[in-house]
């Protein structure tokens, strides 16, 4: 059975899309069953590429345990191509990846991240922390925790292909 293939996008990948890669990882680990998954993030812009993730955004994840270790890259077509997931941070990194995507197959795999978020009260977007403080990250550590959970839980409730 081949792996199922998770791809997360924010703008630069440098705050959210690294912490929802490191988090979904951490606990697929957890649970035993990250050989299942190959999981990647990338941005939909290139102006990071190459730079580590946020140092704040480390600092967060690294209090609770979990290591954001990655360098930005943006998002490439044949990403669009391969990943059968590919899950965006807000409305306009979802309307970027929209308009990258060739055809319908490759559009359908996109959604918002936030589809999967049992608490989300409507609200779609997970927020930059970028200019937020540190109360910034500790919020979006919190959705993206909750959200990669529960995507974890539709993933596997689902029959393999």
């Amino acid at each position: 059975m081949q792996p199922k293939s998770v791809m997360f996008v924010c703008q630069g990948n440098i705050c959210r899309s690294p912490l929802a890669q490191a988090l979904f990882e951490n606990r697929l680990e957890k649970r035993g069953i990250a050989r299942r998954y190959r999981v990647d993030s990338t941005g939909v812009s290139s102006y990071h590429a190459g730079e580590s993730s946020d140092r704040r955004m480390r600092e967060t994840a690294a209090r609770r345990g979990v290591r954001v270790d990655h360098r930005a890259r943006a998002v490439t077509r044949r990403d669009l191509e391969e990943f059968d997931l590919i899950l965006a941070m807000d409305r306009d990194n979802y309307s970027i990846l929209r308009r990258k995507a060739h055809g319908d197959e490759q559009r359908d795999k996109i959604r918002m991240f936030r589809d999967f978020d049992p608490i989300s009260n409507g609200e779609i977007d997970v927020p930059d922390p970028w200019y937020g403080g540190i109360q910034g990250f500790e919020q979006v550590y919190g959705i993206v925790e909750r959200t990669c959970e529960a995507l974890i839980d539709h993933l596997e409730d689902q029959p393999p292909t």
